[in-house]
């Protein structure tokens, strides 16, 4: 083989390997690009809509809807702060990764409370000087993190291993907590040293503290497959059922007066134990553009409600 053609093998093997790479940079553009867009259908597009509440002759009146995030994204889970002048809610605003904004009625403004690389989810007023959240790490490790509002420090609330996903807390600092993964429902006091198995097939919903009481109320699934809203005491452990969802919804919230809401498409449904027999209708809110309620929580003042629709 002379020199010429010595080159021209070389440069030829060049040639097919530099093809070789180049499918291999497409190909792999392809998958990252196709994952991409994977991760993004993935999150759903929610908005959150602040609505006006007034209650006349025993009945509740809905009025002045108004999408408070409007944008294309997550905005989700709102829970409002104590004096129901702000609401809290995670969003993804900066990205894929989530964090907790809050949205002041007063002003009409929206602003970062506590961003980080991780996942924050679940932000919950527990007094005037302490917000708590869910933070999601590496590894999948889930938690409930202590937020001091002045000082801006945080700190884990629980001295636990589970992975918690969803929580509520009473003036006791007791807690109720969901545990991923299980599907088990946990009442737990670290101050007590407490950390007590309450319930399986527990659903991820979130858990609520009773309005005026140091009761919470949990989601759980029958053999039946029938969901139930139940009561889990403290004092003494017990758990109690009070009404089964409606049209197998998850989500659902107290109002201050100790009546449930639950919606199902467009329209709100409320159920007051100590007079009601099954869910009764109040409203349907897709005069306010709202096409499909998922989340929701009623304000401590009884004046407004936040509800989540997925677009």
């Amino acid at each position: 083989m002379d020199p010429t053609q010595k080159k021209t093998v070389r440069n030829g093997n060049v040639k097919t390997a530099n093809n070789k790479i180049m499918k291999f940079l497409t190909m792999l553009f392809v998958a990252l690009f196709l994952l991409s867009q994977i991760a993004s259908a993935q999150i759903p597009d929610t908005e959150i809509y602040l609505i006006s509440i007034q209650k006349k002759d025993g009945k509740y009146l809905f009025s002045n809807g108004r999408n408070i995030t409007n944008r294309k994204g997550y905005d989700n889970q709102p829970y409002f702060s104590k004096d129901s002048k702000t609401i809290y809610f995670t969003t993804n605003r900066t990205g894929n990764n989530f964090d907790i904004y809050k949205y002041s009625l007063t002003g009409n403004e929206t602003s970062p409370v506590v961003t980080s690389e991780a996942n924050e989810y679940s932000a919950k007023d527990f007094d005037k000087d302490t917000l708590h959240f869910v933070r999601e790490g590496k590894n999948q490790l889930m938690t409930v993190f202590e937020f001091d509002k002045n000082t801006k420090k945080e700190k884990p609330a629980f001295k636990v291993n589970e992975p918690i996903a969803y929580y509520a807390f009473n003036k006791s600092k007791d807690a109720l907590v969901w545990v991923r993964y299980a599907f088990f429902m946990h009442f737990i006091n670290t101050e007590k040293n407490i950390n007590r198995f309450v319930a399986n097939y527990a659903q991820p919903s979130v858990p609520h503290l009773i309005p005026n009481t140091n009761k919470f109320s949990f989601m759980q699934r029958h053999p039946d497959d029938s969901l139930w809203i139940k009561e889990f005491n403290p004092e003494n452990q017990a758990v109690r059922p009070i009404i089964t969802s409606k049209d197998g919804k998850r989500d659902y919230c107290w109002m201050p007066d100790g009546s449930i809401l639950m919606a199902s498409g467009m329209e709100l449904y409320r159920f007051d134990e100590k007079k009601d027999k099954s869910w009764m209708l109040i409203a349907n809110l897709q005069s306010f553009g709202i096409k499909s309620i998922t989340r929701m929580v009623a304000s401590p003042d009884g004046k407004y409600l936040a509800v989540v629709d997925n677009k």
